[in-house]
């Protein structure tokens, strides 16, 4: 079966891609996402690399590393030989958890440096100290509001009608 993109599917599949590529992953990382995201169904290894005119090597990596971090899933297809995927729909708690995940490596390197700045009275060392405060206290905060984020999507999502 040859599927095709709709033409809003392929600018929806497109600004996806450059969202991500906003974000720092790799653009092909969020052009896949958003094929799967808009596919109507499950779509194989092949299918995904023909629609998105690359090769299924490259999309076989890409696919392993989404998968691995819960962005997509495999699932069982119409052919039984052949891995289908689809996003996970936990896709976007999962792309909060890595960027929290960012936000508590970003606490744990203002705070190593300014640990290991602690004995230094030099002016530059100075200035690093007080831009090391600044990034501490931004990602501490951002840490603390985004406490108990969790519990409250899941309580939105079960309101969810479809």
């Amino acid at each position: 079966m040859t599927r095709k993109i709709s033409p809003t599917q392929k600018h929806f599949i497109e600004d996806f891609g450059n969202l991500y590529a906003s974000y720092g992953f790799k653009r092909l990382n969020g052009l896949l996402i958003g094929l799967l995201l808009s596919a109507g169904e499950p779509l194989s290894l092949g299918e995904i690399a023909k629609l998105l005119n690359r090769s299924k090597g490259l999309i076989s990596e890409i696919v392993r590393r989404l998968n691995s971090i819960g962005f997509i899933k495999k699932m069982d297809g119409p052919d039984s030989r052949k891995d289908y995927y689809t996003a996970d729909e936990t896709i976007f708690i999962n792309v909060f958890h890595f960027n929290m995940g960012t936000v508590r490596k970003n606490i744990v390197l203002a705070e190593q440096f300014l640990h290991d700045l602690e004995d230094d009275k030099s002016e530059e060392a100075k200035r690093w100290k007080r831009n090391l405060k600044v990034m501490d206290a931004f990602y501490q905060q951002m840490n603390t509001f985004y406490d108990g984020f969790d519990k409250t999507w899941s309580e939105k999502k079960r309101k969810l009608k479809f």
